[in-house]
């Protein structure tokens, strides 16, 4: 269902008025449990605590589906689709907390809410430096492999129009050095609730779907766009079944 456009004005602005109230507090909190080395586990509880108060508060609360195919406690790969910015609110909300992100080093120049993510112990990766984007993707091997999950967006940047794009196969190097599952992740209902380049928010619940895992143990650096190919057939597939 599609609000009326003058309502969903309305709503925004009251969604960018939440933004700030709950992302300004939390990501300071985030910052100082950084400053007093209290860990990064525990600064992960409170970015869960922050996808799950704004999600909430802007109509658009994450539920997820398919969490019996995690083993608890297991340490992934997560590949998703990726078509909006709820998409990290909703990931967060849902996913098992011991998870990280990779992200692009732009975002951690921010002020506040970039100190918070690296207290939180999330990675940054400079795309335009192929040297340094390989030692972050060594460093978050070396985590993956200390029972940390990495989440990954192998398309690269947000679909437009909702199809999925092709997965770049970078990404995939984690799971071939640490010898991880991929598991394929399909992110439903988030574009309709706020597009790509849109800042008019259609609010509506989102739907994170989580398939089979996909086994790396036996698997070679000389298969990774296999690995790719496969990974984005399976999120295909969850997509195409939640209709």
């Amino acid at each position: 269902m599609n609000w009326p456009k003058p309502l969903r004005y309305i709503w925004s602005g009251w969604a960018l008025l939440w933004l700030l109230i709950t992302t300004i507090p939390l990501a300071s909190l985030v910052v100082i449990m950084g400053w007093l080395r209290l860990g990064d586990a525990r600064a992960q509880h409170v970015a869960h605590f922050w996808a799950w108060l704004l999600g909430g508060g802007v109509g658009c609360p994450a539920h997820l589906e398919g969490g019996e195919n995690l083993e608890p406690g297991g340490n992934y790969i997560f590949a998703c689709n990726h078509s909006s910015a709820l998409d990290i609110t909703a990931l967060l909300t849902v996913l098992p907390k011991n998870f990280r992100w990779i992200a692009k080093k732009e975002l951690f120049r921010i002020p506040i809410f970039g100190p918070s993510l690296t207290a939180a112990g999330y990675i940054a990766i400079d795309r335009s430096d192929h040297r340094k984007a390989m030692e972050s993707i060594a460093h978050a091997a070396e985590r993956i492999q200390q029972g940390v999950s990495v989440v990954i967006f192998p398309e690269g940047t947000r679909s437009v129009d909702g199809r999925l794009l092709p997965f770049k196969s970078g990404g995939f190097t984690l799971a071939l050095k640490s010898k991880r599952p991929v598991v394929p992740v399909a992110i439903v209902g988030s574009r309709q609730a706020l597009a790509p380049k849109s800042k008019l928010l259609n609010p509506r619940p989102i739907r994170v779907i989580v398939g089979q895992p996909i086994p790396t143990a036996d698997l070679k650096m000389g298969d990774r766009e296999a690995l790719a190919e496969l990974s984005r057939t399976k999120v295909q597939e969850l997509l195409d079944q939640a209709g």
